[in-house]
């Protein structure tokens, strides 16, 4: 190789090596900075039986706290219910174990541990047991790093 081939290409690594280190510092400041939800993400859904509201606190990797709000169709909260909520990942098989409920209210039901394991689209199955009947929803979200 020639000597001034041999000058040209060590500037090269230098600016390319240059420019990876801007790029890595640019992305770790977008991802501090970019605006995320300022409060918990809200979804309502209902079947046959219920009118329900879930409130959930983050949807990031992690665990969780879930509040539900499960009424009957014409608005009369349902306090003698029993309430979990499971997350599923479908697209790679992933089922967590179904998360309690516990009553907080008349109607209000709050998981405070639901676990959230990887990024991508999830599913909240959520079984609400009367004793008399049980009713399952499920409710698309997801989940964000």
């Amino acid at each position: 190789m020639s000597e001034q081939a041999e000058n040209t290409a060590v500037p090269r690594k230098g600016v390319l090596a240059g420019g990876a280190v801007v790029v890595i510092v640019l992305a770790a400041i977008a991802w501090f900075v970019w605006p995320r939800p300022s409060g918990p993400l809200v979804l309502k859904t209902g079947s046959a039986q219920h009118l329900v509201t879930i409130s959930i606190e983050s949807v990031r990797i992690g665990s969780t706290a879930i509040d539900v709000t499960v009424s009957d169709r014409s608005g009369a909260t349902k306090d003698h219910a029993a309430v979990s909520i499971q997350a599923n990942q479908p697209l790679m098989g992933h089922a967590g174990q179904p998360v309690a409920a516990m009553s907080t209210g008349p109607g209000h039901f709050r998981a405070a541990s639901v676990p959230l394991m990887m990024t991508g689209p999830w599913e909240l199955r959520l079984s609400i047991d009367e004793h008399d009947s049980v009713d399952e929803l499920a409710v698309p979200i997801w989940v964000g790093g």
